[in-house]
């Protein structure tokens, strides 16, 4: 075959054919939503920590709200103002209090609250008070009571001071009543009051 004929041939002969371009892979859905749900669990994360965040040292942030009363307890504690609030009127044996339900709220360790209630006789006759005594519904370690008068004329007052102070390992949550026996012109009868509060660090 002579050169000329071979450089016809070459001449009709098709172009030689370029591969494809390759496409960049797809990444598949399944691996897509794992990992959107991977960022959105780190994204709920994120704000739930945010959220807990500001309470996630609630003795610091109490402390700097806390009244002192410049006393100390027994056990050496500072005592503080009365925390929370006292709802409700008890009426028993001729005796009323106004705010018979001490609701502390949050109280930290390491410091004694006295929630006080004012016992006062509206009966016509003169009652006596006995001994208070606690009664643990839920919780642990009440202190002492401390009763002023135990004899009441008709119009006549006197308060009763509930101790209380918790330290590490007697935390959470305390509901405790207090029995006040009341003997008057109708007989003997029992006044009941209470006090909750979360102690904690």
């Amino acid at each position: 075959m002579t050169n000329r004929t071979r450089s016809r041939r070459l001449a009709g002969a098709p172009a030689p054919r370029r591969p494809p371009a390759r496409r960049p892979s797809r990444v598949s859905s399944p691996l897509l939503i794992g990992g959107a749900a991977v960022v959105a669990v780190a994204v709920v994360g994120i704000v739930a920590i945010a959220l807990v965040r500001p309470h996630a040292n609630p003795p610091e942030a109490a402390r700097r709200s806390l009244v002192m009363t410049g006393e100390t307890n027994g056990m050496g504690m500072p005592v503080i103002e009365t925390l929370g609030s006292a709802t409700g009127t008890v009426t028993t044996g001729g005796v009323r209090v106004d705010g018979a339900n001490w609701a502390l709220g949050a109280v930290p360790l390491n410091v004694a609250v006295r929630p006080t209630w004012t016992l006062v006789n509206v009966g016509p006759g003169t009652v006596t008070l006995g001994e208070p005594a606690p009664l643990v519904r839920e919780g642990c370690c009440p202190g002492p009571l401390t009763l002023g008068s135990s004899t009441l004329p008709p119009g006549a007052s006197t308060t009763l001071t509930f101790e209380l102070s918790m330290h590490p390992g007697m935390d959470g949550w305390h509901d405790i009543g207090v029995s006040v026996p009341v003997m008057g012109p109708d007989g003997r009868a029992t006044l009941m009051l209470g006090v909750t509060g979360d102690f904690h660090d």
